[in-house]
């Protein structure tokens, strides 16, 4: 038979098991959800860079396709679509991106919005293949590599 004191420290050594289980159990589960926000953080951004781009590289061929009159419908359309999904996504990029960043892609819409809308073939050109390379960047520079991390 075992006595007393016996009993108690085979006592103390379970639930100071049970304690560092516990522990473990959270942290493991806190560092998980942690891994599930930078996952969907990862996912939207590429989503709505990915859909920008695409947007520019749409825009960009119709201004060269018109290029004797960019101030056309159909451009103008897409000048105007491409930025306002890009206004639509840029209040929770502000929140998960360095928010110069998204004021420099801002301004640069703008400046390209209204490009188009002035008739400006050079400079609609200039602006957009510019866009296009740095969203394009953007969306590289997302994912955790060791070239961004260096």
């Amino acid at each position: 038979m075992r006595g007393k004191g016996e009993q108690l420290s085979i006592l103390n050594w379970y639930n100071r098991k049970a304690t560092i289980m516990k522990k473990v159990i959270l942290t493991l589960s806190l560092m998980a959800i942690i891994l599930g926000f930078a996952g969907l953080d990862l996912w939207y951004t590429n989503r709505h860079y990915t859909k920008t781009h695409d947007n520019l590289v749409e825009l960009s061929h119709s201004i060269t396709e018109h290029s004797d009159n960019v101030a056309n419908p159909n451009t103008i359309y897409l000048a105007k679509k491409t930025n306002d999904e890009w206004e639509s996504g840029k209040k929770y990029l502000m929140m998960l991106v360095n928010h110069n960043v998204i004021r420099l892609v801002d301004e640069k819409m703008v400046s390209l919005l209204e490009q188009v809308e002035s008739n400006n073939y050079l400079d609609a050109t200039v602006s957009a293949k510019g866009l296009i390379s740095y969203v394009k960047d953007l969306r590289e520079e997302n994912y955790p590599l060791l070239r961004n991390i260096l």
